[in-house]
């Protein structure tokens, strides 16, 4: 019988690394007995603790190299040092894999529990490496199951079944970047449809609170999760800009809008650079600047101080492709400033300017928006800026 209490008290004394493998070998022993018993809670603190020995013999090289003598003198033959290195590296996954096991086997029926067994992984002391792997190896057949369903187009199924993980997993980025990937492609789909906005406003919010704890975990995404994240972004700041942004809403709530929806464009790009490469999403400076030349318009017209409204607006000014309304709106903007610069003025002639060249802007909406700038540069301020 590996544990005893009179066991776990003697080897936990201390007294080297030989106690200390024997005293984990009794920690893990006690952890399965009470698992297997069905006393989940009383077990999760035995199986912490054997981790954590057996975390510490994994990078003690003086216990490795005392085992390989060990073993020399046992068998009374030589010992390749592979022989040894090879058991090493093996010692977390064989570790490991229990707890993936046990986090697959409750995943439906006690997501706290299998929760719990992934936390023991993540904090197992382990190198982050062989953390990683055990990751991925716990949810590479999910992550096969959600290809084929994208490919036969069972989106709801594959919504289930991820958030069924990252209720298990919470800061998977694989699991968030497969989610992800999975919404944009049904999004890409519905946004044909007549309504698609508030078909999809329910989803994109879903997936966002699902893909956060990986988000916060990495801090800084990298490669194709942040390519996700940042489509996803878009679509959040679209969704926002369809239902709740446009000018003829009351200022305060057409300011809450465009903000919102200029935070999610800005994000986008700034997760992904070259976004606006990509063919479904080439406006996304352009519905950005919209959006944050709107916040300032919004600002501007509940009487805020020129601080307030231009630090909107520099926002929308820092694109470069506005397009001919975003151009307009901020055109607007800096003719109303409190305290207008003569720089000012220049920028807002120059805006003019580029919507009048501009040939998709020949459209009696737009025509009628920049007569409308050209006149007030010439009443506000005199003919010579008009």
């Amino acid at each position: 019988q590996p544990w005893s209490a009179r066991a776990e008290d003697l080897w936990g004394r201390g007294g080297g690394p030989w106690r200390t493998h024997h005293l984990a070998v009794a920690l893990h022993a006690r952890a399965y007995d009470l698992e297997l018993a069905g006393d989940a809670g009383a077990a999760f603190p035995y199986w912490k603790r054997a981790l954590a020995q057996w975390a510490g013999l994994y990078h003690d090289s003086a216990f490795w190299d005392r085992l390989h003598e060990h073993l020399e003198a046992v068998t009374g033959t030589p010992v390749g040092p592979e022989v040894i290195q090879e058991a090493r590296e093996r010692l977390p996954r064989d570790l490991l894999a229990p707890h993936l096991t046990l986090a697959g086997n409750h995943r439906v029926d006690d997501p706290p529990r299998a929760r719990a067994h992934l936390e023991l992984v993540r904090e197992s002391g382990f190198p982050l490496s062989a953390v990683t792997r055990a990751r991925s190896e716990l949810v590479r057949e999910a992550l096969r199951e959600v290809t084929r369903d994208v490919e036969e187009g069972r989106f709801d199924d594959v919504v289930e079944l991820l958030e069924s993980w990252l209720r298990v997993d919470p800061t998977n980025v694989e699991l968030a970047r497969a989610l992800l990937y999975a919404t944009r492609q049904r999004i890409e789909i519905v946004v044909a449809a007549p309504g698609w906005p508030a078909r999809i406003a329910p989803l994109v919010e879903r997936v966002a609170r699902m893909v956060l704890p990986a988000w916060d975990d990495v801090g800084t995404p990298q490669g194709s999760f942040a390519v996700e994240l940042a489509r996803h972004e878009y679509w959040r700041g679209i969704v926002v800009r369809e239902r709740e942004s446009g000018p003829a809403n009351d200022p305060p709530i057409l300011e809450e809008a465009a903000l919102r929806s200029g935070r999610h464009l800005l994000r986008a790009m700034e997760l992904d650079r070259d976004l606006a490469l990509k063919s479904m999403y080439r406006d996304v400076e352009q519905l950005a600047a919209e959006e944050w030349a709107l916040a300032a318009t919004a600002r501007q017209r509940q009487g805020a101080r020129d601080v307030d409204v231009r630090d909107a607006l520099r926002r929308a000014l820092a694109m470069s492709a506005p397009g001919p309304w975003g151009r307009l709106f901020m055109a607007r903007v800096l003719i109303n400033l409190a305290e207008t610069t003569r720089d000012d003025l220049l920028t807002a002639r120059r805006l003019a300017d580029e919507v009048a060249r501009d040939p998709d802007a020949n459209h009696p909406d737009i025509v009628n928006a920049l007569r409308g700038v050209v006149l007030s540069l010439a009443t506000a301020h005199g003919p010579e800026w008009s």
